[in-house]
């Protein structure tokens, strides 16, 4: 489960006008920021499943609720089983080839080295220029890329 300190340090991170509520824009400003390429329809619909009071707005509460249900068991398998898709050669660790062809077939858009590179200094926790399955896994991001996904 997502800690309360990993939650709103994500929170923070999307929140641009610190207004302590993230609107659709920030939303999915935040996740292109950090490489994830999904139609405004997709994101739209995960926005819409957590903005529980329906005002345009997720608030940290309604965040942490996210962050609780991407880290479900379902979830979990989710995020392993785009890891192993992703992971060709099968040692556990994503390099920038892999990853820039996974989040491709993923996404059904392409990605430049750029964004590739950027995603990878957001998830390679220990600087080895690789994303372990370790990394990869434990990644609310990556969660929360494979939660948007679904909710179409």
């Amino acid at each position: 489960m997502a800690t309360d300190a990993a939650a709103k340090a994500m929170f923070k991170f999307f929140d641009d006008n610190n207004d302590e509520g993230l609107s659709f824009e920030e939303l999915k400003e935040g996740m292109q920021s950090v490489g994830s390429k999904f139609t405004d329809s997709e994101v739209r619909a995960f926005f819409d499943k957590y903005d529980k009071d329906k005002n345009g707005i997720i608030d940290f509460n309604e965040f942490l609720a996210l962050c609780i249900d991407i880290n479900t068991s379902d979830s979990e398998k989710a995020v392993a089983t785009l890891f192993k898709a992703v992971d060709k050669d099968g040692n556990r660790s994503l390099t920038h080839q892999e990853l820039r062809d996974g989040i491709a077939a993923y996404t059904g858009k392409p990605i430049d080295d750029k964004e590739v590179s950027a995603l990878i200094k957001q998830l390679d926790i220990d600087g080895d220029g690789e994303v372990s399955y370790e990394e990869f896994t434990n990644n609310l991001l990556v969660k929360m890329s494979v939660a948007v996904k679904s909710a179409k």
